[in-house]
This record gives C-alpha cells, structure tokens and sequence, in this order.
C-alpha cells in the first residue's frame, strides 16, 4: 500500500531514523508505490545515502560545537576562543633556582688577577643538577659582574633555569601582510624572550606586551601567541598600537627551550664548564628550583577565560584579584583572596593573596614583590593588595591495616608501599585547593581500595603547623589550626603534655637547656625543658590553647635560635574530629614525608584465629 507523503523529515540526525526517513519518502512517490524497499538491493542504495547523512551531520555538530569554548576540544579552537575574549593562555615554563657561586683561586699564568670584567659570569653559562637519578642543565639568564676578594670572585643570588638557550632570527617583510613569526621550536617559555630589531644597523629590545593602555605609536612591544600547531608566534605593532617595523629589520629572539621533565626541588648544582677558564667554583643553593609547569591544559583555559572577560583588566571585586594573580603567576598550584574584613585581626584597606606555587610551599619575596606590583598597577587606590604565604597545615598520617595473607602474593612491607602510595594519591586528587576538604572516610575507603586483600584500616591523623621566628626578638606569637583541637575533659592527659608537642627552641637566659611546648588539658600553654625523660616545666603560663578554635596564643618570649634549622617551631596537635577543612589563606595537606603505614595479617580472615580468639583489633587512639 502506498504512502501518501513526499515529504522528507530533515531534523532526524540518527542513522536508523534516516535510513527510515528516506524510505518513507521514497514510498510516497507513484515510481516506487507498493515496493517492498527491505527486500530489495534498493535498500542498499537508501543506507549509503543515510550513511552520508548521517557523516555530514555529525561533522556539522563536531564544527559547531568547536564554535564556543564551552564546548571545544580541539586545543587550537580553545586557545583561539578565549583569544576573542582577549586571554592569552600561558605557555611552558621553565623551572628556576637562584644561587650562590664562588670561583676559588683565580689567578693568571703570569700570577696577576684577572679583573671582575674578565670574570663575569655570562648569560648561558651551564649548570648541572642531578634530580631523581636524572641529570638535567641550567643556564645563567644574565650576565653577572663578581665581587673580588683577594683571590676568590663572588657572585651573589644568580638566576638559572632550566633548559638550553636557542635563537631565531627573521626579516621584516612589509610586502607581507600582518606578518607573524614562528620560533622554530614548540616548547617555549614566552616569559623569558628576548627580541631584539636592529633597524639601519641600531639594534632595540622590544618587550612583550601584556596589555595597551599604555602603549604609543612609538612603543617599542611585541605581541606573542599560540598558533594552530601549538608554536609560539610573535608580531608587531601596526603604528597605532606599538611602533611598526620597517622592510628590511632585522628581528632576532632568544629563549628557552623548556624540557620535558621539570627538576622542581633540585637544589644542588655544579658549575659545568668554565669561567674565564677557570673551574675551580662552589655553589651555595639560596632557593630550590620550582616553577616549571607544561602549557595551560584545555581545561585550565575554559576555566580562566571567562573570568578573565569578566575582570575586564581592573581589580574590583575578589574573583577579579584571583583572576588577575592566575593570570600573572601561571605556575600557581592554588589562589585565596579575602577582604582585610575578613581578616585575623582585621585590616581594612587591604585585599590578602595567599598563593601557593606548583611543587613548592612558599613564593620567593622576589615573586611576592612581583606579583603585588603588577596588582597595584590595576587596583583601586583605595585598597593596597597583600600577598602572603599560604599557611600549610600539616596532616600526620598513621595507618595500620589489616590483610588476609592468602589472597595476594604480596609481602608486607610491599602491600605497605602500595598503602603509602595510595595514600599519596589521596592528598595529590583531594587537597589541592584552598578550600578543600579533608574527609576521613575517603581516605580510609582509598586504603582498603589499594589491594584486594586489605580487609580493614585505621588512620589516625595529627595536625602540624610551622611558625617562622623572630629570633632574639621578645614577641608573642599565635598559631591558628582552623579546626577544634581534641579535649574531652579538663585536664586531659595534663601529666604526658596534653595534646601539643613542638620542636625543640632555646630562650633567653638558657643556652644549654633545648625547651619545647606543651599544655595541660586546661587551656595553657607550658614550656619545659627535659632531664633524661622527666619534664622540668620552666613556666606553666607561657600562652593559652583555645581548643574550640584551634588557636595557640604565645606570650611575648624571646627565642634565641630553634632546632630548625629555618628559625621555626613546629607545633603538632590532635584534632578534635577526623574531617579537616581549610579556612581563608590555610591549605591543608597531608605531609608524605611522615606517612606511617604498618601492616598486620588478619589471623580470622587467614584461619589462624577461631571465634575471635586471638584476634587483636587496632586501637583507634593510637598516634
């Protein structure tokens, strides 16, 4: 029986429904009235066209959904989206260190001394470190001038980073239109080009711009972006917006070439080759190497992009400050901002930043400097930004499992690492922001989730925190957990030291007694010294312990130096609950160095055990 219809539905893009589509129209047709389209090789014919269709209509959806960042997934339709809304992501970026360098017994053949201008340590220069059993090269990033004494020559707070200089040059067509050019190698650091224009024999610096209110006609900037292929691209001003080059110029950028793997934390570096000849150098580490990081990820940019359109290059509101520092510090691992308001104590008239920078706790005061400087340029004037170190706190993991030794090949001390890794994995998905959380019961779900024999844990955890000291300074100090500390009664443990321990510090008027910390159940806080294992307290009033707050308060003290060996105290409590959460600038994170894991068989799982007799379950109190 024929189809009364000649019309063709169009809005059905699965293959079937086409396929069925296509029939139906052909059946309305008086050529093909009555014809059995399923027994037929006409049925063929109908599929190869639904086939097309259905090809051409899933490559439109892919192409339109390619249109918009929120959708996109190819990296070049992302980067070149959040272009339109005026963000450059951020390159690779190469890790840095800064050291101290002393070349020893410098002397000429002829037995003069060579002078500082002969000594100085040029841009380029290697380094080597060895990192995880790797080896890996630094270079200088500029030429250093020596301080002399006698024969020694002394080159203070060097800069090196990691990965091997390399240098592109160009000439300026203006034949060519809106010309861009492409550095000859994919892993740049975009941060550290230097371009130079030598136009009728006088070569300039050009500097990257970063934004044009500020820049002339005569603006001597250059503009670099990502291309399709992933390449570092660079171009020039128009006339308008930065000074235009001329047919002819010559253009020549150097930079870095970023390796592929970052020696976040190496911090011991040998002098590779020589300088002025001479090789016999010492290298002092000031600060470790960190700030290495892979381009922006897809994710990272659809994430910031809209923020940054939304901050529209002023500083108003909080997102925008958080916005702005992401943006200035791509090697960011995370960013709080809070109101001087919402400060403790409060300081009206500021904004703080706490930032936290990627395989490494603290910024340098260098790039603390840096990044409030490049605030202040956008702020109101009103308010004067602050960037802080975030306030780590320290969680202490001890784990104790149990496993039936029957159902893995394992031995202990292996299933004890693959705990301890698990662990690990746990803090590096979980605790990497400023507001997370830490959840008790997740941890122990991801430890009995690590092998198939582990039948129970239990974690218990501790919380620790640093405290820098002013030494041979009479001050007082307050450390701040932001959580309840534990005290199910006064006077709680009073004669073992309550729930606080510290590390070791002398004080004034004492050089050979170490003193430390503790409290006795009621709210204050002792100092004391030991004699063999008995506890001389020193005074019984040095400070107060709020454990609804989780606050030590110090009384003004004058700390001479501490067993840190950074003028520090550490202070280690309990915590009253097993969640943690992080408040304003803190972090929480758990410290892997001091993971303890032990493992016990299970004797019931294993048969060893009969009705529970003999069987010992772990304390749940033990620390």
């Amino acid at each position: 029986m024929a189809v009364k219809s000649s019309n063709l539905q169009i809005t059905d893009l699965d293959f079937d429904n086409i396929a069925d589509n296509l029939k139906n129209y052909l059946k309305g047709q008086e050529q093909f009235k009555d014809y059995n389209f399923e027994g037929s090789s006409m049925s063929v014919l109908v599929d190869l066209l639904a086939y097309a269709s259905h090809i051409g209509a899933v490559n439109t959806n892919i192409a339109a959904s390619e249109l918009f960042l929120d959708s996109a997934q190819i990296r070049k339709n992302v980067v070149s989206r959040a272009k339109d809304l005026g963000f450059v992501p951020a390159s690779e970026s190469c890790s840095s260190a800064f050291i101290d360098l002393e070349m020893k017994n410098v002397r000429n053949a002829d037995g003069t001394q060579p002078t500082t201008t002969d000594m100085q340590l040029m841009r380029g220069t290697n380094f080597v470190t060895v990192f995880d059993g790797s080896s890996y090269n630094f270079v200088v990033t500029s030429t250093k001038r020596p301080t002399q004494n006698n024969l020694s020559y002394n080159y203070n707070n060097v800069e090196i980073v990691q990965g091997t200089y390399a240098q592109d040059s160009f000439i300026f067509d203006n034949q060519i239109a809106n010309p861009k050019f492409v550095l000859s190698n994919e892993r740049v650091d975009k941060s550290r080009m230097i371009v130079s224009v030598t136009s009728n024999g006088v070569a300039e610096t050009y500097t990257l711009s970063t934004g044009i209110s500020n820049i002339t006609t005569e603006s001597k900037v250059y503009y670099a972006q990502e291309n399709e292929e992933g390449y570092v691209e660079i171009y020039f001003g128009d006339g308008t917006l930065g000074k235009s080059l001329s047919d002819g110029d010559i253009i020549d950028v150097t930079y870095i070439i970023v390796d592929e793997v970052h020696a976040n934390g190496a911090s011991q570096f040998v002098l590779s080759g020589t300088v002025n000849g001479f090789s016999n150098s010492h290298v002092t580490n000031v600060t470790k190497a960190s700030g290495g990081a892979e381009k922006e990820s897809i994710e990272s940019i659809k994430f910031k992009a809209t923020k940054f359109y939304t901050s529209q290059n002023r500083l108003v509101t909080l997102n925008d400050y958080k916005a702005k520092v992401q943006e200035y510090y791509p090697n960011a691992d995370a960013v709080a901002v809070w109101g001087g308001e919402d400060n403790d104590p409060p300081e009206y008239g500021k904004v703080f930043v706490a930032l936290k920078p990627q395989n490494s706790d603290y910024l340098s005061d260098t790039e603390k400097e840096l990044v409030k400087s490049k605030l202040n340029a956008l702020n109101m004037l009103t308010v004067r930004p602050q960037v802080v170190d975030a306030e780590i706190v320290k969680i202490l993991v001890t784990c104790v499992f149990k496993y039936n030794e029957n159902a893995t090949d394992l031995s202990i001390g292996e299933l004890e690492a693959i705990v301890n890794t698990a662990i690990q994995k746990f803090d590096t998905d979980n605790l990497n922001n400023f507001d997370a959380i830490f959840r008790h019961s997740n941890l122990l779900k991801a430890v009995d989730d690590s092998n198939t024999s582990i039948l129970s844990n239990t974690c218990n955890i501790r919380l620790r925190k640093r405290k820098d000291i002013l030494v041979s300074e009479t001050k007082g100090y307050s450390v701040t957990f932001g959580n309840a500390l534990y005290n199910p009664h006064g006077g709680h443990n009073a004669s073992s030291g309550g729930i606080t321990t510290t590390t070791g510090f002398y004080v004034s008027g004492d050089s050979v007694n170490v003193n430390y910390f503790d409290d006795d159940g009621n709210g204050n806080l002792r100092r004391y010294y030991l004699s063999g294992s008995t506890r001389i307290y020193q005074d019984s009033a040095a400070g107060t312990v709020d454990y609804a707050l989780g606050k030590i308060t110090i009384n003004a003290i004058q700390i001479t130096s501490t067993v840190n060996t950074d003028s520090s105290i550490d202070f280690t409590v309990v915590p009253s609950g097993n969640d943690v959460v992080a408040t304003r600038g803190n972090l929480v994170d758990i410290s892997t160095d001091d993971i303890k894991v032990t493992g016990e068989v299970d004797t019931i799982a294993s048969g060893e055990s009969s009705a529970g007799v003999g069987y010992t379950s772990t304390s749940t109190s033990n620390y």
